[in-house]
């Protein structure tokens, strides 16, 4: 398949290099025949003496100009096409359909308490088995509580369905009793401050950047969020300070640095449901440690979902939830389950050292 396409993009390029080469010899005999008419009609007219050997230079200097601006049209053109064709493949993107939609009434969610509740969902990706099958979750308000188990459980998919990045096929996801399908998507991701594990940064300042989760916050806000989140100081030290443009994706900034940026940007959006992705997976002992206090802080009087890969970040956590196949296996406190003979005590052994004999 890839060998057919690659050989059918050689031969359009071997097939549009052979026309550009085409056209410019086209264009400069065109060129060359303009300029022998024109001089040849010229000399006649000075035959004639209706011009004079000025006449004849200026008239030169004109056809010099003329043909270097029209000498690049044919490329010009080309380039044009070519732009076009890449824009209109743009455009196609820009205008394809969302395909969650809000419903024609959908309301504002209005948040009092931050109770979540998972009511019998069944959910499968498109040409995929299901992950859920009539899975129930109950979170209580200002609950905080980790998703652990193996890879591909369905602990990340958990929260992309509290966000509404996918519609689930049967089931109820509700906030405060309020079913996420009749509130409009904006409001409803308003409501929840994320932290991913890997950052998604723009290229632009650090300052814009932390910004973004509150857009209307002023520039002591943003600085009050970053030290909260302990980057202030690494923020000052830069040449820029927090006018620093951190490239595409953040590239000029490290994995840690990314990731507390991020969490001055949930704590400066200040939502009262927050979800922590394996927030602290690329920091180091110490970064981590600070880190750890100021998600401390940042959880307190809210609804805290956590994704957790490295048990050592949730040990404080009201409760863990254990998945397994798309189900509830086991929850409890870290003392509870670490007790039991299970999926979680394997995981802990084997993250503390257990394994070695």
């Amino acid at each position: 398949m890839f060998r057919n396409a690659a050989e059918k993009f050689r031969k359009l390029q071997t097939f549009t290099w052979r026309i550009n080469e085409l056209n410019w010899g086209i264009q400069g005999l065109l060129f060359a025949l303009l300029e022998v008419g024109i001089m040849y009609y010229a000399l006649q007219l000075w035959k004639q003496g209706l011009l004079t050997i000025g006449d004849f230079a200026l008239i030169q200097g004109f056809i010099a100009i003329l043909f270097n601006q029209l000498w690049d049209i044919g490329r010009n053109i080309r380039d044009a096409y070519e732009a076009y064709a890449d824009a209109k493949e743009m455009v196609e993107v820009l205008e394809e359909p969302h395909e969650i939609r809000d419903l024609k009434r959908a309301k504002k969610l209005k948040i009092r308490r931050g109770k979540i509740e998972f009511k019998d969902i069944d959910f499968a990706y498109p040409h995929s088995n299901n992950v859920f099958s009539n899975f129930s979750l109950t979170i209580k308000p200002n609950e905080r509580v980790a998703f652990v188990g193996y890879s591909g459980v369905g602990k990340s998919t958990i929260t992309s369905l509290l966000f509404r990045f996918f519609d689930i096929q049967r089931g109820q996801i509700l906030i405060d009793g309020q079913n996420t399908k009749r509130v409009t998507q904006e409001s409803l991701r308003q409501s929840i401050a994320m932290v991913p594990q890997e950052a998604i940064l723009f290229h632009r300042s650090i300052l814009e950047n932390i910004r973004y989760g509150k857009r209307d916050a002023t520039d002591e806000d943003v600085i009050d969020a970053a030290k909260k989140a302990h980057c202030h100081d690494f923020i000052l030290s830069l040449p820029n300070g927090y006018d620093t443009l951190v490239g595409e994706r953040g590239i000029k900034l490290s994995g840690g640095e990314r990731q507390r940026i991020a969490i001055a940007r949930a704590i400066l959006k200040d939502a009262p449901i927050l979800v922590l992705d394996e927030a602290t997976s690329s920091l180091d002992s110490e970064s981590e440690s600070l880190i750890q206090d100021a998600l401390e802080r940042l959880m307190k009087g809210r609804t805290t979902i956590v994704i957790a890969h490295r048990l050592s970040t949730i040990l404080k956590m009201d409760r863990i939830v254990v998945l397994e196949n798309g189900q509830v296996i086991d929850e409890g406190s870290h003392a509870q389950l670490s007790k039991k003979r299970g999926i979680y005590k394997k995981l802990w052994d084997i993250q503390v050292g257990g394994f070695i004999q």
